[in-house]
């Protein structure tokens, strides 16, 4: 009974199992597979996720004094090697959800449900477990956070066609993979999803989800005055707290970058109520002061000084004085701004980012101040505690690269003038100043050494643990040594090494690496490499000067002479130009860095008083130095610049009355000339244009002589060097490679930073590398491509000898080349892996770009062994292949890691098709029928082009071609034979046998039917008509049958003719079928051209669209800024107004006071006059 019993129990259980297996899509089924989805896989899929996240936003550092990101992946690297990352869990978990408990099965159908929508769209359903989107969503979203943003993306894109009839599913995965776009700044894609979404409507549940999704693109667009009103919409609907909290602190910098600053010191006052972590607190409260307007000014400094105080601000004091700086420019006091910043930069112990922020605006103040020299060192120190991302990066690398070459002539002029007024100085003057020098440098070494010997020590004891405060603080009574003689090793203290190269550059400035680093006149200490001759002059020891010391010598361990030596005074002596060469070499100096310099202030930092300042004291103090003309020239020209007519006129007259026959008085004495110097930009543009016109129309003449004319006319034209380029390549289409390689090298040795000297180099490196050059402009311009090959053209021994492997079994790549520029790549990656993520699901690609001399590359990875690589290959030139559809341009090619790097080393791809024809033609033998068609295609082209060429270069010549009358095919002139005689060919040899004629040809005979009215060449007597003898009538029998022989030869004859006729008549129709195929293809690559030049267009119709709404913006916030301004004067004049009547008042109420006083005293007297009246 109870075996029967447990029986039933098992089969219910079974039974209930079976019910609810994926293959059937019942009630009971969907509820099963969706509760255990829920409750058991994806929430420990989910709890791996939230962990992951929390940890990620919690971990994250970010500089707060740079734009913070929205989000913290946003801070992942874009170029990953390799997939994964902390959230692979989830996506483990997610995965096998799916795989258990997704429901494919269609559920039953009820009569009907074909009219009914609902039901039929119940039918027409992918997945039926009503709770895996959710499993979907969170896969996506841990690809995403595993910044994996192109397998994120293909995810969310097919969970919106997989879900297409769930509209909340759809428009959250939509917004999702708009976010992967973003990441990948990709933003012409996100920009229309998350434009199809608003024009279709978005669901409720998701508005807040878009708003946060379109704030993030924007911003990262820099289109900050249309993110603000979804960014508040963000930040309300942020969750987590911390977040939120940087998402105010993000909106603050916003309002600050738009010059609101009421608003961004209201917002990072937000961030500083919401009690955030102590470094984004401390962060809003510096940002705070970079927009304060002026209100509760002492409170503020207070404040702040209190923070420089604690100790928990030590390492960040260069970002307090930074604020100080800052609260003090408010108040429009430069000096003390000056000073804090100077503390902030002295104070830094990071030296990072704020350090750098602090000396950009030394550096502002001071170049304001027009105080270059001040200038330098803050930009040039900045430049190395900033990063290429960072917003003023182009523009402090500019102004460090110019002051930097000013610097150099300024402290050369100077120290020249310098040592000049010390040589004309009486020699106890001399002697005096030379020790007071002396005396500054030992007290500056003795401060250093102290100071390292402190720093040392210090660090030593508080390895040990001892307590010690750093240096700045309290000791604690303890005795610092004053020697050398510690434990601990000097260069294992980082602070020690830094305070001591700190005190080396004050001293010595930054020098080199390199022998003899400390004298200033290298020929002062020589090296003789030939020893051999050393000792032979010190065995000859012949009177004269000493042997010179060796370079090595206070290394040796040898003392070092007093001229080496700059606390003595014959150190400074010897810089000193006591004789005329020597004074006539410092004024050389002099005159040089003067005219360096004014021609900086010119042309590099614009500043036109002062390079006119500069231009004249090089005239007064050198009357007729070497750059006299060119100075004349330059200052003429600042003048007409500046509108200073009596300046121009006066240095117009110096120029052609001292230099009558130079070029440049030539030039002015055109009364035009000011005329073309102010027209020059409008000028040089329209003639460029009709320059380039004649380019494209191969007008080699035009091209060169608006060349010369604009040199000539314009020597100082922006576009000379365009101009001198499209004359190199007037040189390409006249076939001259000579003249090509010169007008090349020239262009890039006279403009090296021309924006088209970078692409004037990669040719001349390619004409000197011995690649072809073909005639007929720069698109007829064919380069053998030869991988790896140096800038003179040779390979080196290894490379030689490196040879392709035909190894299977090792890792392979696919290739996707084509010509650089010639292919979008994102729509090229889109495309690949769009067919990789549907058509592998578990094998993952891995892709990336790489770039070889012309050609460019998508590399596909992950290919163990040929046979896998060569099934790849298969399938996409498959019916469902991406191959097909991909330009013609991209040549696709298996090869392994090993053979890729031959190939890049000084192979070419002729030679790797070639080899692997060879070595696994057998297995694909269309990929060389592919390559060669390539070729013979581009060596079509080539012929073409050369041929045009030539045509070309003989219709200037006035060369006429011959005209050859082509050959009648079908026609055969008549010949009358007898009927017996056939016509041959000339290559037939005819052989007489007896009284038969017998044809015997050389070749496949070619025999033409003979007419049918030709008539015998010997006609035969008519006779009468007798009895035929036996042997006549065999004659007879023998001559019909001849005869018979012979018409039946004759239609086989006429046969053959008819059938080649039709033979040729198909070739001719199968010929024009192929010219009407490459019309038609001629003119779909026509359409599909206009197409593209049509999208291009409307690309830049919307990039100017966007210029212009920059521009409208910029000019908003002008117009913000200048209001703002106007309030700020008005706030002004009120404050002035009003102190003005409070000091009325309190003049007033003294005055009242007085009289009050004076009232007082008078009663009083009379009180007393009273009292003493009353007495008497």
């Amino acid at each position: 009974m109870k075996k029967g019993f447990y029986y039933i129990i098992a089969l219910l259980i079974v039974s209930l199992f079976w019910s609810c297996s994926t293959k059937k899509n019942t009630k009971a089924s969907r509820f099963y597979h969706a509760f255990n989805s829920r409750y058991n896989i994806y929430f420990n899929g989910k709890t791996s996720f939230d962990e992951a996240l929390l940890s990620m936003q919690n971990g994250y550092k970010e500089s707060y004094s740079d734009m913070i990101l929205m989000y913290p992946v946003s801070a992942q690297p874009k170029d990953k090697q390799e997939t994964g990352g902390p959230f692979d869990r989830a996506i483990e978990k997610s995965n096998k959800a799916i795989k258990l408990h997704s429901i494919k099965a269609k559920p039953a159908k009820k009569p009907g449900w074909r009219n009914d929508p609902k039901k039929r769209a119940w039918q027409e359903q992918e997945e039926y477990n009503p709770f895996l989107k959710k499993c979907w969503l969170m896969m996506g979203q841990a690809q995403f956070y595993n910044a994996d943003f192109l397998q994120a993306s293909a995810t969310f894109s097919y969970i919106a066609r997989h879900y297409a009839h769930d509209e909340e599913v759809v428009a959250e995965a939509r917004l999702w993979q708009a976010r992967c776009y973003s990441e990948m700044d990709w933003f012409y894609e996100a920009e229309d999803i998350l434009g199809k979404l608003n024009t279709n409507g978005i669901p409720r549940k998701n508005l807040n989800q878009y708003a946060t999704v379109y704030a993030d693109y924007l911003v990262k667009q820099k289109q900050y005055e249309e993110a603000v009103p979804y960014f508040k919409t963000a930040i309300k609907a942020e969750k987590n707290r911390r977040q939120r909290t940087r998402m105010k602190y993000l909106l603050g910098q916003i309002y600050a970058e738009q010059g609101q600053n009421g608003l961004a010191y209201q917002m990072f006052g937000q961030v500083i109520k919401a009690n955030p972590p102590y470094e984004l607190e401390f962060a809003a409260r510096i940002r705070q002061t970079e927009v304060f307007t002026g209100g509760n000014f002492q409170k503020v400094v207070k404040m702040l000084g209190r923070m420089a105080k604690s100790d928990k601000n030590k390492d960040l004091l260069d970002q307090v004085y930074y604020a100080l700086g800052n609260v003090y420019m408010s108040r429009e006091d430069t000096a003390s701004a000056i000073r804090n910043y100077e503390l902030g930069v002295e104070k830094s112990t990071r030296n990072g980012l704020d350090k750098a922020i602090c000396q950009i605006k030394l550096g502002d103040l001071y170049f304001q101040k027009r105080d270059y020299v001040k200038a330098q060192p803050n930009f040039s120190g900045a430049l190395s505690g900033i990063r290429k991302e960072y917003k003023d990066y182009e523009r402090v690398s500019k102004l460090s690269a110019i002051l930097d070459e000013l610097v150099v002539h300024v402290e050369a002029v100077h120290l020249q003038d310098s040592l000049q007024a010390l040589a004309k100085m009486p020699e106890a003057e001399r002697f005096a100043v030379i020790d007071k020098i002396i005396e500054q440098v030992k007290k500056e070494e003795e401060e250093a050494k102290a100071l390292a010997e402190k720093e040392a020590y210090l660090a030593e004891q508080e390895a040990k643990g001892t307590g010690i405060d750093r240096p700045g603080t309290e000791t604690g009574g303890i005795t610092l040594p004053t020697t050398s003689g510690g434990t601990g090793f000097y260069f294992y203290n980082p602070q020690a090494v830094s305070q001591g190269k700190t005190a080396f550059q004050r001293k010595w400035g930054r020098r080199a690496l390199e022998d003899n680093w400390r004298r200033r006149k290298k020929e002062m200490s020589t090296f003789n490499e030939n020893m051999g001759d050393e000792n032979e002059n010190a065995a000859e020891g012949e009177a004269g000067e000493p042997d010179e010391m060796a370079a090595d010598s206070l290394e040796a361990g040898l003392e070092p002479v007093a001229s080496d030596d700059p606390k003595t005074r014959e150190y400074y002596i010897q810089q000193l130009p006591l004789t005329p060469e020597d004074i006539d070499a410092s004024n050389i100096i002099i005159e040089d860095g003067l005219y360096n310099m004014a021609m900086i202030y010119k042309d590099k930092l614009e500043d036109i008083p002062l390079a006119t300042e500069a231009f004249e004291e090089l005239e007064r103090r050198f009357p007729k130095h070497n750059h006299l003309l060119e100075s004349y020239y330059q200052v003429y020209l600042m003048a007409l610049r500046s509108g200073n007519q009596a300046l121009a006129t006066a240095y117009k007259n110096k120029l052609t009355t001292a230099f009558p026959e130079s070029d440049y008085a030539v030039a002015i004495a055109d009364p035009n000339y000011e005329y073309n110097i102010r027209m020059m930009d409008r000028v040089q543009d329209s003639i460029y244009q009709e320059t380039y016109k004649s380019y494209l129309a191969e007008d080699t003449v035009s091209v060169r002589r608006n060349f010369r004319d604009v040199s000539a006319k314009y020597p100082l034209a922006d576009l000379l060097p365009k101009f001198m380029f499209l004359d190199a390549l007037s040189y390409v289409q006249a076939g001259d490679a000579e003249g090509f390689k010169n007008a090349l090298k020239a262009l890039v040795e006279k403009y090296p930073t021309a924006d088209v000297t970078e692409l004037a180099g990669e040719m001349l490196k390619g004409v000197l590398r011995g690649r072809m050059m073909v005639q007929g402009g720069i698109k007829g311009m064919s380069w053998n491509l030869r991988f790896g090959v140096g800038d003179d053209g040779t390979l080196s021994a290894a490379d030689l000898a490196r040879v392709f492997t035909a190894e299977p079994n090792t890792s392979y790549r696919m290739l996707l080349m084509y010509p650089a520029g010639t292919i979008d790549r994102n729509q090229l990656l889109f495309a690949v892996a769009a067919y990789n993520f549907a058509n592998f699901m578990v094998k993952e690609f891995d892709l990336s770009f790489e770039e070889a001399g012309p050609m460019s590359m998508l590399t596909i990875h992950g290919f163990f062994n040929l046979d896998e690589i060569l099934h790849y290959y298969k399938m996409i030139y498959g019916k469902d292949g991406y191959a097909a559809a991909l330009d013609k341009n991209v040549a696709i090619l298996p090869i392994s890691d090993d053979n890729y790097e031959t190939l890049m080393r000084g192979k070419t791809l002729e030679e790797y098709v070639g080899f692997f024809q060879e070595n696994f033609g057998e297995a694909v033998p269309e990929l060389a029928a592919r390559w060669k068609a390539r070729m013979a295609a581009e060596k079509i082209k080539e012929e073409e082009a050369k041929a045009e060429a030539e045509k070309d270069k003989q219709q200037q010549q006035g060369v006429e071609q011959p005209v050859v009358e082509p050959a009648v095919q079908d026609t055969v002139s008549k010949v009358e034979l007898p009927v017996d005689t056939a016509i041959v060919r000339k290559e037939e040899v005819l052989i007489p046998v007896a009284d038969t004629v017998v044809v015997q040809p050389v070749v496949k005979d070619t025999v033409f039917p003979v007419a049918s009215d030709t008539v015998p060449a010997v006609a035969t007597p008519v006779e009468q008509p007798k009895e035929l003898t036996l042997k006549e009538i065999e004659a007879l029998r023998k001559r019909e049958a001849a005869e018979a022989e012979a018409r039946k030869e004759e239609a086989r004859k006429a046969f053959d003719a008819q059938q080649k006729a039709e033979k040729e008549l198909q070739e001719q129709k199968a010929k024009e079928n192929e010219e009407l195929l490459k019309k038609q293809k001629a003119e779909e690559e026509a359409l599909l051209k206009a197409k593209a030049d049509r999208e291009k267009q409307l690309e830049r119709d919307r990039v100017a669209k966007q210029k212009q709404v920059e521009a409208d913006r910029k000019a908003k916030l002008k117009a913000r800024e200048e209001l703002r301004k106007q309030k700020e004067r008005e706030y002004k004049e009120r404050l002035k107004q009003k102190e003005k009547e409070r000091k009325q008042k309190e003049r007033e109420y003294a005055e009242k006071l007085k009289a009050k006083e004076k009232a007082r005293k008078e009663a009083l007297k009379a009180k007393e006059a009273a009292a003493k009246a009353k007495r008497r």
